[in-house]
C-alpha cells in the first residue's frame, strides 16, 4: 500500500513539472512576441513589416499634417457647439485618430453632384430627417467662396449662465462680436463673405441679392404663415418711459423691479420691427407678420435655425387661437377638440401635445383628455414647492422643450429645500430631465447633464470630464462620451468633433456620415450644411431624397 501511495505522488510531480514548463514556455514565447527581450542568434522581424527593411513606420513619421494658419482668429460656435478653443483656421500639429487614409479632399471627391441628383429623380429633403438609404448629402457645387475661413466680424449669439445666491442659476443670452465664417447658412439662405462684401443666395445655391445689406434687412430665424423667410427692419424711436426703482431679492441676490418708479420720466430708445420677405427675383416684400398674436403663428415655443416641419402637428389635430387663448381643434373637420383655455399652446407630435395655463402643465392626447398635469412657475419665482419651471432662454439651448419625441419630452426641473426656517430657502436641484407621458422621470446616466434632446437622442455632457456624448431614448449609446464639441440632432444629423478641432458629422445610429477631417461642420439649416478644411476650401451640402 505504501509503495502505491509513492507511485501516485511520483507521478503527479512529474505532471506538475511537466505543466509548469509548458507554461513557462508559453510566457517566454509571449514576452518575446511583445519585445520584452531578445534572442541573439534570431534575427526580429519589424512589427508591421514584410521583412527586409528594419524600419519601423509610426504615426510620428507622417509628414501630411496641415500646417497651422495663424491669419483668422476666433472660433466656431454656431447653433449650440461647444468652443474647443480651436480656430478652423488654425489647425492642429497632430492628425485626428484613424483618418489617415481619408482626407477632406476624398470625401469632398466622393460626394455625388446636386445636379447630377436631380437628373436622377432626387429633390432636396427640407424637412424630416436623413435617413440611412433613402437620404443623401450632395455637393451643390457653388464657386466664389474664398479661400480663408473669415474675412470679417459679427455679433453671434451665445448663452452665458450665472449663480446667484441660494443655489440660483439665471442663464442669459448675450452677443458676442466673433469672426463671422465666410459661409453662414441661417433660415434656408446661404450668406457668402467675401472680402467683407456680403451676397445672399437661395438653397439651390443661386445668388438672390450679389449685395446684401444686412444691416438694413436682418435675415431672422422667423417664417410667416407660409413658411417664408422673415427679413427684420429695425427703427429706433424715442419715447418717455417711468424707471422703476430696483432692490436686491432676498432669496436669489439678483435685482428685481420694487413696483415703485422714480420721480422723474426718461428717455429711453426702442427697436420696432418691420418684417419683409424676399422674392425670387431680389424684391423685397412687406409681410402682415407682427410680433403680437393671433399673427404671430410662427410662435413656436423655441426660435433658433430650426427645420420646416419644426413645431407642426404630425395628425390632423392643430392649436388655434381665439378670444385670448389656445385650443385645439382638428384641422380637417374643423371640429373642436378643446376650447381655446390656454395661454400657451403646442401642436402635437408622437401623439401627445403641451400645453399651459397660468398654474399648471398639461400633457394631452389626441382624445383631448389630460394623460398629466403638474403645478409649474415662471422662472423669476424663488420661494415655491413647485418643481416645474420655464427655460431661461428660448434657444437651440432648450432644444427639446414643448414637444414629445419617442415618447419623451424635456423639463426644467429644480427643487426648493426649506431649512431652520420656514421661510428661508435654497435652491438643491436645477436641471433638465426628461419626462414620459405619465409625468415620470426618465433616468439619465449617473454624473451626466442633459444638454439637448431631439430626434430621439439625448445629447449628454460628463460632469467631471466635461465631454459629451449621445444617448438614444431606448437609453443605448450610439457615440460614447469621448468628444469636446457637439450639437444637438437636427433633421437627423449632428456635428462632433475632437479635442484637437476636427469635426464630423452623424446620425441618430450613431453612424458616421461625415469623417472627422473638417475644421467646421455647420448644423443643418433647411437641409443645408456648411463644411470648410483649408485643402478644399467653403462646400455646401444638401440633403436630398427620392
Amino acid at each position: 500500500m505504501k509503495n502505491r501511495h509513492l507511485h501516485f505522488i511520483g507521478t503527479q510531480a512529474v505532471r506538475l513539472v511537466a505543466l509548469a514548463l509548458l507554461l513557462a514556455l508559453t510566457a517566454a514565447s509571449a514576452m518575446y512576441l511583445r519585445g520584452y527581450f531578445d534572442l541573439t542568434f534570431i534575427d526580429r522581424v519589424p512589427i508591421g513589416s514584410s521583412g527586409g527593411d528594419d524600419t519601423v513606420e509610426t504615426e510620428d513619421s507622417d509628414d501630411s499634417t496641415p500646417p497651422p494658419d495663424t491669419d483668422v482668429p476666433g472660433t466656431d460656435t454656431e447653433q449650440g457647439g461647444t468652443d474647443t478653443g480651436i480656430t478652423p483656421d488654425d489647425p492642429p500639429v497632430t492628425n485626428p485618430p484613424d483618418t489617415e487614409e481619408v482626407t477632406a479632399s476624398s470625401v469632398i471627391a466622393a460626394l455625388k453632384k446636386a445636379r447630377a441628383l436631380i437628373s436622377a429623380g432626387y429633390t432636396n429633403q427640407t424637412a424630416g430627417i436623413y435617413t440611412e438609404g433613402k437620404t443623401v448629402l450632395a455637393n451643390l457645387g457653388i464657386s466664389g467662396f474664398g479661400p480663408s475661413f473669415s474675412y470679417s466680424s459679427y455679433d453671434a449669439r451665445s448663452v452665458v449662465t450665472t449663480e446667484y445666491e441660494r443655489g440660483c442659476f439665471y442663464t442669459e443670452e448675450v452677443f458676442v462680436s466673433t469672426k463671422r465664417p465666410a459661409v453662414l447658412l441661417r433660415n434656408g439662405y446661404i450668406i457668402r463673405d467675401v472680402n467683407g462684401k456680403l451676397s445672399l443666395l437661395n438653397p439651390n445655391g443661386t445668388t438672390v441679392l450679389s449685395d446684401y445689406n444686412e444691416d438694413e434687412f436682418v435675415l431672422t430665424e422667423l417664417r410667416d404663415k407660409n413658411g417664408k423667410p422673415l427679413f427684420a427692419v429695425i427703427d429706433r424711436v424715442i419715447r418717455e418711459v417711468e424707471i422703476p426703482i430696483m432692490q436686491k431679492n432676498e432669496f436669489t441676490g439678483r435685482l428685481e423691479e420694487s413696483g415703485e418708479f422714480l420721480p422723474d420720466k426718461e428717455k429711453r430708445e426702442f427697436l420696432v420691427y418691420t418684417y419683409y420677405t424676399l422674392s425670387e427675383d431680389g424684391k423685397w416684400v412687406l409681410s402682415d407678420y407682427t410680433d403680437e398674436r393671433p399673427h404671430a403663428l410662427s410662435d413656436v415655443g423655441l426660435s433658433f435655425d430650426a427645420p420646416l416641419d419644426y413645431g407642426e402637428s404630425d395628425c390632423d389635430i392643430v392649436r388655434y387661437y381665439e378670444y385670448g387663448s389656445w385650443g385645439y381643434k382638428n384641422a380637417k373637420t374643423g371640429r373642436v377638440l378643446i376650447y381655446p383655455r390656454y395661454v400657451a399652446a403646442y401642436n402635437f407630435h408622437d401623439g401627445y401635445a403641451v400645453a399651459f395655463d397660468w398654474y399648471k402643465m398639461y400633457f394631452i392626447n389626441e382624445q383631448g383628455e389630460v394623460v398629466y398635469s403638474v403645478n409649474y412657475q415662471k422662472p423669476e419665482v424663488f420661494a415655491t414647492y413647485d418643481e416645474v419651471t420655464l427655460p431661461d432662454t428660448n434657444g437651440i439651448e432648450a432644444i427639446g422643450t414643448y414637444y414629445f419625441s419617442h415618447g419623451l419630452t424635456r423639463i426644467r426641473f429644480r427643487e426648493n429645500l426649506e431649512t431652520y426656517q420656514t421661510w428661508y430657502y435654497i435652491k438643491s436641484d436645477d436641471r433638465s430631465v426628461l419626462y414620459d407621458i405619465r409625468g415620470n422621470e426618465y433616468p439619465l446616466p449617473f454624473g451626466y447633464t442633459l444638454e439637448g434632446y431631439s430626434d430621439g437622442v439625448m445629447l449628454l455632457r460628463n460632469r467631471e470630464t466635461g465631454l459629451y456624448g449621445y444617448m438614444n431614448y431606448k437609453n443605448e449609446w450610439i457615440l460614447q462620451p469621448e468628444y469636446s464639441y457637439a450639437t444637438p440632432f437636427i433633421s437627423g444629423l449632428a456635428a462632433v468633433g475632437d479635442a484637437n478641432g476636427y469635426k464630423g458629422m452623424i446620425d441618430t445610429e450613431g453612424r458616421w456620415v461625415l469623417p472627422q477631417v473638417f475644421t467646421h461642420v455647420s448644423a443643418p439649416s433647411c437641409g443645408m450644411v456648411a463644411l470648410y478644411e483649408k485643402s478644399v476650401g467653403w462646400q455646401v451640402l444638401r440633403m436630398m431624397s427620392k
